[in-house]
Parts: C-alpha cells; structure tokens; sequence
C-alpha cells in the first residue's frame, strides 16, 4: 500500500530542503518568483513527489528571516573568537544614483583568512566623515569588534580616511590595488592624444559592422586568428591594457582594413604604434599584480617582488622571499 499512498514529509526535512532553496536562490542570484515557474515545479516535482513547494510569501517571510538569523547567530560566535580583527570599508554609487557602503570584517582563524560581510547598507545622509564614522562605530558595535579593531583598510578619499584617523582614531592602511590604480591612471594622463586615436579606431569597429566584419575577413586572409577589438571603460584602468594589447596584436588587419574602407579616422604614426607597445609593456606588470591582489586571500610581499622584477631570480631581488611576508 505505501507504493500507492504519497507520504507527507517529515517537517525536519522540509525545513533543510527549504533553507537549501533560499540558500540556492542566493548564491545563484534567482528571483523569488522562480518556486512560482511551472519548469521549476515540475522539476522539483520529479526530485521528490513528497516535497511541497513554499510560497514565495513564505520564503520571504519565514524562511529567510529564520535562517538569516541563524546564519548570524553563528557568524557572531566565530568572530567572537578572533582577539584581533581587521576592517574593509567602501562607498560606491549604483547605476540608479543610490550610494551604499559595505563594511568587511577578516581575521585568522586556524592559520587561515576568514571574511565576513557585516553590513552593506544605502547611506542617505551626505557622505561626511562625521557621518562613515557613525556608520562604521554603529556597525562595529553592532558586530562586538570595536575593541578588536587592528587596522581599516579603504580607499584614499579624504573623507574616509578622515573619518578613520580624526573621528575614530583607528590605524588606516591605504588599499594596495587602488594606489596602483591611481599611479597607472596618472600615467596615462601624459598619452592621452594617442589614447583617444585609438579609442576612436575601436569605436568605430564596434559600430560599423561592415567594417567589423571587414577586418574579421582581413584577419582570415592573413592566417591570423579573429580576434575583436576590445572597449575600455572609464572605471577600470586596465581595461584600457587590454584594449591596446588586442590593438597592437592585430595592428596590420586594422591598418589594412581601415585602408579599405576609407575611414576618416585619425590614424596612428609609426611613433605612436611603437608607443602603444611600450605603453603595453610598461603597465602590462601593474596589471599582473591588481589582477593578483583582487584575486588571492593571502597577497605576499615576495609575490608583489616577483611579479614585478624583470628577469630576476626572488633569491636575487627578496633574499627573505621564501618566508611569504604578509601584508
């Protein structure tokens, strides 16, 4: 008879499966609505005929609340047992005009980095240093780490770093890859007449497409492979290296398409090719070390050394390279 009569589910499991489903929604960035898709039903529905779908009103209400003061609650336990803690703190702006503030809390535990988001949160008040500092004390509170405060790494906006040194009195370290950033973008301030010849040649490859396919097909002639012309964007700087290593990796299909079709571009010199190259070459390590450093938990003083000697053994450059200083 249990062949032919469907069981409910026991409420235990149905309340691990439902956490795991906000837990999926999350991580996968799904909308709510998604237990509401008939794809979706039928599909859970042939994972297991005894589960019951909550409602998207459930899930809001009652699920997430419930296991996000769960997750919270044990959250709060691990960072109570760091004695130190060091903070991450930044301001940005959405596409929709509406400023926000995150705020990152790391520590070791077990000989490795653990990171927390403690907040991230719209700032609607002017952004004072008065103010961030008002936020991040209401936060550190919040969390229990105020006493443990080592360091604050953040930006080198002044009202940040006024926030932390006059109002909080907490020691700052400026971010690594945002002094790279601001070294590299001032440095390409100085070739900007050539930056912008080149921009202009992108541009119109992306939006002819005549011309786009004109330069696949002179690429094809060529034995070379199709490659496309690459934009930059005016908030990341190495966008910007990307976009002259893919101009100079197919700089003879461009001079010869462009030739084809008579655009009235301004064209680059021999000179100014030769300094696209060097151009190249000179923020090709800048670029190397931010994508490192955005990328690894643990960035060490001898991999920075590393990366960005020419042709050097570590043993030559950092003698105490093999000791992984941590910065």
């Amino acid at each position: 008879m249990s062949s032919f009569i469907m069981r409910p589910m026991d409420p235990l499991k149905q309340s691990k499966l439902d956490e795991a489903l906000v837990k999926m929604i999350a991580c996968d960035f799904q909308p709510f609505s998604i237990v509401e898709d008939k794809g979706f039903k039928e599909y859970s529905h042939l994972l297991d005929p005894s589960y019951s779908l909550p409602s998207r009103k459930t899930l809001t209400k009652t699920v997430m609340p419930r296991l996000f003061e769960k997750l919270r609650a044990d959250i709060m336990d691990t960072i109570k047992r760091a004695s130190a803690v060091c903070l991450t703190t930044d301001c940005w702006t959405s596409v929709t005009t509406t400023s926000y503030m995150a705020v990152t809390c790391h520590f070791i535990e077990d000989f490795q980095m653990t990171s927390f988001l403690l907040d991230c949160f719209v700032l609607t008040d002017r952004h004072t240093a008065a103010h961030l500092a008002s936020e991040l004390t209401r936060v550190t509170n919040e969390w229990g780490v105020v006493d443990k405060i080592v360091a604050c790494v953040t930006d080198n906006a002044s009202n940040i770093v006024s926030a932390l040194k006059d109002h909080l009195h907490w020691d700052h370290v400026p971010c690594f890859a945002h002094l790279l950033n601001l070294i590299v973008r001032a440095a390409l301030k100085e070739v900007q007449a050539i930056l912008q010849k080149v921009k202009t040649t992108v541009e119109f490859f992306h939006r002819s497409t005549v011309a786009s396919d004109k330069l696949k097909a002179t690429q094809k002639q060529m034995g070379q492979e199709q490659l496309r012309l690459k934009q930059d964007v005016a908030t990341r700087w190495n966008s910007t290296f990307y976009m002259l290593k893919r101009f100079i990796e197919i700089k003879e299909p461009i001079i010869s398409t462009l030739a084809l079709t008579n655009a009235s571009l301004p064209t680059l010199s021999p000179d100014e090719w030769e300094i696209c190259r060097e151009i190249v070459d000179i923020i090709h390590p800048f670029e190397e070390v931010t994508t490192e450093v955005s990328a690894e938990k643990f960035v060490t003083a001898s991999k920075i050394i590393l990366m960005t000697t020419d042709q050097r053994s570590s043993e030559d450059c950092c003698p105490e390279s093999k000791e992984s200083i941590q910065i």
